[in-house]
C-alpha cells in the first residue's frame, strides 16, 4: 500500500522506526522548516497526532501523556527558538525519567551562524537535559548507506530513551529546500533493533549479604515520586511486613500501602527532635525520585552519622540526598525488595511484633493522626480546610495532578486515601506547565483527571485552556489565595516586607471569562459548607469543569504554620 508521504525519505524512516518501537502519539507544533516532519507524521495512520501551537505547552502535554501512558511520546517543532521552548518540560522529563522523543527541524549545516532566518545552534542545545543528542544531515539519502544510517539513529534514539533509566532524547533534523514536496511512498516494516535488558537474577551471595544486613538493622523505606507499578507495590507491601521496617512514602510514590505510611510530615511535626532521633533508622533504603517533604530530608540528614543509605533503582548519577549514601543498587526495585524480604523474614522468625521497630512507629503515627484530625476539624476556613474536603471527597478512580508550591504539600499532609494515580512535576519542581501536563495526562487516561493548582501556577499556564481536544473527563480546581501562597509560609520569604508585591505577586486571572470563552463549566466557592455541597456535582457529569476556591492567603499560611507546630 502506498501513502502520500514527504519526499524526505529520512523523515519517513524516522517515524516508521518510532512507530515500530512503541510510539503511538506525536505532539506537533506548526512551522515551515518542519513541514517534511509534519507531512510524514500526518501520513501515518498508526500515529495519533496532537497539535499545539505553543511549544512550551506542547512539551508539557507530551510529558503528561508519557507519564500516564508510560510509553514514549514524540515532539515535533520547527527551527530556531521553538526548540528552546521545549527546555522546561524536557528538563522535567529528564529528572522524572520520562521518555520523550524530541524532534527539531533545523537549517542545513552550511547556513548556521550565517544571519539566515530562524537559525541558531540547535544540535546539543538540550544537552544537559537529554540522555543523548543526535543529528541527521540534510542530504545524501539517495544513498542506501545513508538510509541505513537514518534507521540506525532512529533505533538507537528509541533504545536510549526506553532502556535502563528512561528519559528524553533529542534528534535534530537538518532540512533543505524544497520542504513541502510529496511523493507516493510504499508502507514497509522498518528494520527494528531489539534491546535485551541486563536485569538478570542478582548474585545470590550479594543478595544474601544485603538481606542479613536488613535483618540486623532498623530499616526505613523511603519512596519519592514513582509511576504506578503493581509489581513494585506488591514487593513493598511484602517488605514492610518485616517487624524492623517502617515505610515513609510520599503521595506521589503511587504506592498503595496502609494510610499511615504516607503521613510523613504529620508524624515528623508532632514529636520533638529528641523523640524522633531515638527512632532514627540504622539503614535507609530509597526508591523513586526527589522528595517533597523537607521535614523528612532534614530528619535523615540530622541523623546521617547513625544510618546508612542504599539507593535502589536506576539513576543517572550518584544522588546522596541524605548525606549518608553507602550503596547504589542498580537493579529492579521490585525484584530486590522481594528477595530481601524473603531472606530477612527467615532470619527474623523470633522477633516479637509488640517490641518491633515497626510497631513503635505505628503507635507514634496513631497519636500524630489524632492531632491532625482534631486540628483540621477545628481549623477556620483556609486552604488546609479546603484541601481536607477536596481530598476526602475525591473519587478513587481519578488521576490527580498537583501543581508545585502549596498544592502538592497540602496533598502530602491531608491525603485520606490515594486516588488511582498521583502526578506532579517534581523532577525539577517548576511552577510552569502544570496545567498542560495534566491536559496531556487526561488524553491518555480513560477515567477522570483532576488538576489542583494555585492561581499563580494557573496564570503561568493559561495556554492550557486553548489546547485542542482536552477531554470532557478533565476537572480543574484553582486555589485562589491571591498569589504564591508558598511565599507566605516558607521562612526565607514569609517575614519580608516585599513579600506580597515581589514574591506572592497576585495575578490578574479572569477564570470565569476563560471558562466561558473556552467552553468550560465554571463555579466558585468561598466557604467550607458550599464547597462540600459543590464537590459531588463537580466530580460528576461529562463536561469539563473549572472550580475556583477562594481562601484568604495570609490566614491560610498562619493556619498551616500553626499546624506544623502542634505536638502530640
Amino acid at each position: 500500500m502506498n501513502i502520500n508521504d514527504t519526499d524526505k525519505i529520512f523523515c519517513s524512516i524516522l517515524f516508521d522506526v518510532m512507530a515500530a518501537k512503541g510510539v503511538e502519539d506525536v505532539v506537533c507544533s506548526p512551522g515551515s522548516r518542519n513541514a517534511p516532519l509534519l507531512i510524514a507524521a500526518a501520513a501515518r495512520d498508526n500515529l495519533r497526532k496532537h497539535v499545539a501551537t505553543d511549544e512550551r505547552a506542547a512539551a508539557f502535554i507530551a510529558l503528561g501523556m508519557a507519564a500516564v501512558s508510560q510509553r514514549p511520546v514524540a515532539l515535533v517543532c520547527t527551527s530556531g527558538t521553538a526548540l528552546l521552548n521545549y527546555a522546561p518540560a524536557v528538563a522535567e522529563a529528564f529528572y522524572q525519567s520520562v521518555p520523550l522523543i524530541v524532534i527539531s527541524a533545523d537549517r542545513p549545516e552550511q547556513w548556521i551562524d550565517q544571519d539566515d532566518s530562524q537559525t541558531l545552534r540547535q544540535f546539543e542545545a538540550l544537552g544537559n537535559f537529554v540522555k543523548r543528542s543526535y543529528q541527521l544531515p540534510a542530504t545524501g539519502y539517495e544513498n542506501a548507506e545513508m538510509q541505513w544510517y537514518a534507521n540506525r539513529i532512529a533505533n538507537d534514539a528509541m533504545i536510549e530513551a526506553t532502556s535502563g533509566r528512561r528519559g528524553p532524547v533529542h534528534i535534530n533534523v537538518q532540512l533543505g529546500e524544497p520542504l513541502s514536496r510529496k511523493q507516493q511512498h510504499p508502507m514497509a516494516d522498518p528494520r527494528v533493533i531489539s534491546m535485551i535488558g541486563s536485569d538478570i537474577p542478582a548474585n545470590k551471595e550479594i543478595i544474601r549479604g544485603l538481606a542479613l544486613e536488613v535483618a540486623a538493622s532498623r530499616v526505613m523505606l523511603v519512596a519519592g515520586f514513582l509511576p504506578p507499578d503493581s509489581r513494585l507495590n506488591r514487593a513493598v507491601n511484602e517488605f514492610i511486613k518485616l517487624p524492623n521496617v517502617v515505610a515513609m512514602t510520599e503521595t506521589l510514590s503511587n504506592l498503595h500501602l496502609p494510610p499511615e505510611c504516607a503521613a510523613i510530615d504529620s508524624v515528623l511535626t508532632a514529636f520533638s527532635e529528641e523523640e524522633l532521633d531515638r527512632m532514627a533508622p540504622d539503614l535507609v533504603i530509597s526508591v523513586g525520585g526527589s522528595l517533597v517533604s523537607r521535614k523528612l530530608k532534614e530528619y535523615l540528614r540530622r541523623n546521617k552519622h547513625r544510618c546508612r543509605h542504599w539507593q535502589l533503582g536506576w539513576s543517572h548519577t550518584t544522588a546522596d540526598c541524605f548525606m549518608s549514601l553507602t550503596a547504589r543498587i542498580e537493579a529492579s526495585p521490585s525484584r530486590v525488595l522481594h528477595q530481601l524480604a524473603a531472606i530477612a523474614a527467615k532470619e527474623m522468625k523470633g522477633v516479637k511484633g509488640e517490641e518491633s521497630y515497626s510497631r513503635r512507629w505505628q503507635d507514634m503515627r496513631r497519636r500524630a493522626a489524632g492531632v491532625k484530625e482534631r486540628f483540621v476539624a477545628d481549623a477556620p476556613w483556609s486552604e488546609l480546610k479546603a484541601f481536607s474536603h477536596i481530598l476526602a471527597q475525591l473519587p478513587t478512580g481519578y488521576n490527580l495532578f498537583l501543581s508545585n508550591g502549596t498544592s502538592v504539600r497540602y496533598a502530602q499532609i491531608l491525603s485520606h486515601r490515594l486516588p488511582h494515580a498521583s502526578y506532579c512535576n517534581r523532577g525539577v519542581s517548576g511552577i510552569d506547565g502544570s496545567g498542560s501536563t495534566a491536559a496531556g495526562g487526561a488524553k491518555m487516561y480513560k477515567g477522570n483527571t483532576l488538576l489542583i493548582t494555585g492561581d499563580l501556577s494557573m496564570a503561568y499556564d493559561i495556554a492550557m485552556f486553548g489546547l485542542p481536544d482536552i477531554p470532557d473527563r478533565m476537572r480543574v480546581i484553582v486555589m485562589d489565595n491571591a498569589g504564591g501562597g508558598i511565599f507566605r509560609f516558607i521562612p526565607s520569604t514569609s517575614a519580608l516586607e516585599e513579600r506580597e508585591r515581589y514574591f506572592c505577586a497576585p495575578p490578574t486571572l479572569p477564570l470565569r471569562q476563560l471558562a466561558d470563552g473556552y467552553g468550560w463549566e465554571y463555579s466558585e466557592v468561598a466557604d467550607g459548607e458550599t464547597l462540600r455541597e459543590e464537590l459531588p456535582r463537580f466530580f460528576g457529569g461529562d463536561r469539563r469543569k473549572l472550580l475556583r476556591v477562594v481562601c484568604d492567603g495570609v490566614e491560610s499560611a498562619e493556619v498551616l504554620k500553626r499546624y506544623m507546630q502542634v505536638k502530640a
